[in-house]
């Protein structure tokens, strides 16, 4: 299958993938994981709490069907780097695994029990898991922005404190807060009374944070990481995945303002995917960039798996991905509805 790709081609046409697949799930997740974030300081009482879960839970679901494309694609098309990625960030890994366990079972049986100590559990377990997956994410992918310590030879000679740096604790915030304002947009758009309210005042704050973080959180990776404006020097066009990032969290403070909340919504989700796609352009063709030394990395080239696998892949990829698309679509119009506070979704 691709017989008339060679697999260099084909290694390419899967990083492209592999980076629009990570910042689709960083986008279709946000505001799961905001919401989470925000349930145990603005719901004030069950009927709050059922409201706001009910608002994200026919969609968290399927919004995680991205991750384990990313996931499952980085393992099939460059198993290199999936499995040096365990390696390198073991206990991270773990975190995130733990992260997404609690966040599911939390966001599945908070509606389910009346008892009032299990609905504080599940609520904080919410809370702790969107937060676990949110800052390891932003952590992890600012490093990889940034570099691993990687020696001849693919080993790693970091420490887990060396991966919490500046820079990477800048990108773990600004993910959390992109992640917030998200689901602060979203409980507005998508709920009624007064957790919609708290959400919308909320949100016109929060957009200012996240322009503020972003514009730092970028200019630390243009000015102060080495080698990451590298590809953009070679192909300027580049250079329009940030300016739309910036252009993107503008809007979103404007709209938010003006309490247009969905268009403040999609803003932000397009200033997020930007963000990401930025930090992804500067890597290529490295999928794990060595901050020691550039061809110390491990490349695309020598990471994929062979033609016939790319290109088994590829077809699946595009018979599958459109109806993971559809089936999305259709979810989010058949509970394009409102939720109240003693409306209930079954799903």
């Amino acid at each position: 299958m691709f017989d008339f790709l060679t697999h260099d081609m084909l290694a390419v046409i899967w990083f492209f993938l592999w980076c629009v697949i990570w910042g689709v799930y960083f986008i279709a997740d946000s505001f799961s994981l905001g919401a989470g974030l925000l349930t145990p300081f603005i719901a004030e009482d069950k009927a709050q709490r059922v409201q706001i879960q009910s608002s994200v839970g026919p969609f968290w679901g399927g919004n995680e069907v991205w991750l384990i494309l990313a996931a499952g694609g980085t393992f099939a098309a460059f198993p290199l780097v999936f499995s040096k990625m365990f390696t390198f960030l073991y206990l991270p890994m773990i975190l995130l695994l733990i992260g997404l366990i609690a966040r599911g079972i939390s966001v599945e049986y908070l509606h389910k029990d009346d008892n009032p100590r299990i609905q504080k559990v599940l609520m904080w377990g919410w809370f702790t898991g969107s937060l676990l997956i949110s800052l390891v994410l932003g952590v992890a992918f600012a490093n990889f922005f940034k570099g691993l310590e990687i020696v001849l030879g693919g080993f790693y000679v970091g420490t887990l404190l060396e991966l919490f740096g500046p820079y990477a604790l800048v990108g773990g915030a600004l993910f959390v807060l992109m992640n917030v304002t998200s689901g602060a947009l979203w409980i507005n758009v998508k709920t009624e009374g007064d957790v919609a309210a708290k959400a919308g005042d909320l949100a016109k704050k929060s957009t200012l944070l996240v322009l503020v973080l972003a514009l730092v959180y970028l200019a630390y990776s243009f000015a102060g990481i080495e080698g990451f404006t590298s590809n953009y020097s070679a192909m300027p066009a580049l250079y329009l995945l940030p300016v739309l990032a910036v252009a993107a969290a503008v809007f979103a403070v404007l709209f938010a303002k003006k309490d247009k909340d969905f268009p403040a919504f999609c803003s932000n989700l397009l200033a997020f995917l930007f963000i990401v796609e930025s930090g992804l352009a500067s890597i290529y063709p490295y999928m794990l960039k060595s901050s020691v030394f550039p061809e110390y990395g491990i490349d695309i080239f020598e990471a994929a798996s062979s033609h016939m696998t790319l290109g088994v892949m590829l077809g699946g990829a595009l018979v599958f991905v459109p109806i993971v698309i559809i089936y999305q679509l259709w979810a989010y119009t058949l509970f394009r509805e409102k939720i109240t506070e003693t409306e209930q979704v079954e799903y």
